[in-house]
Order: C-alpha cells, then structure tokens, then sequence
C-alpha cells in the first residue's frame, strides 16, 4: 500500500542513522521493518498475507460433486453412517 507520512525530523534522523548501518538497504525497507517492530511491542502480530496454493483437479468420471449424499454413498459405500 502506498500512502504519504509525515515523519519528524528526529524521526527522520533516526531512520536516517539505521541507514548509513545498513549500506543498500532502502529507506521505507527500514521504515517498514521499525513499523513491525513497534506494532510487536504494542502486542499485535504481523504476518505475511496467508497464500492458498490451488490445483485443477478434475473429479473421476461418474462422481457427481452436486448431490454431495449421493457422492458419499459412492466414494464410502454404503456401511457409512448418516
């Protein structure tokens, strides 16, 4: 997310300082990182985005998935208990 801030100098200055430690390191990399570590402090948790990771799958000929009873009866047989 993009957004504007308005840091104070002192601010600025630290973030600045953390820098000049950190050769290569973008300064809203550092921003972001001092962001989560101050979040942590406060007691809120910060984690990455949770990913579900999908498959195509096609269903076996002769499974119809919109009678979900009927289906069961076919993949468990019938000794299942309702």
């Amino acid at each position: 997310m993009r957004t504007t801030l308005t840091l104070d100098d002192e601010v600025v200055i630290g973030i600045k300082r953390i820098q000049k430690k950190r050769p290569g390191t973008p300064f809203k990399q550092i921003v972001n990182q001092l962001m989560k570590k101050g979040l942590a402090a406060e007691g809120e948790v910060v984690k990455a985005p949770f990913k579900i990771v999908t498959f195509d799958a096609v269903p076996k000929p002769g499974l119809n998935f919109d009678n979900v009873q009927a289906l069961l009866s076919q993949v468990e047989g019938d000794s299942r208990k309702w």
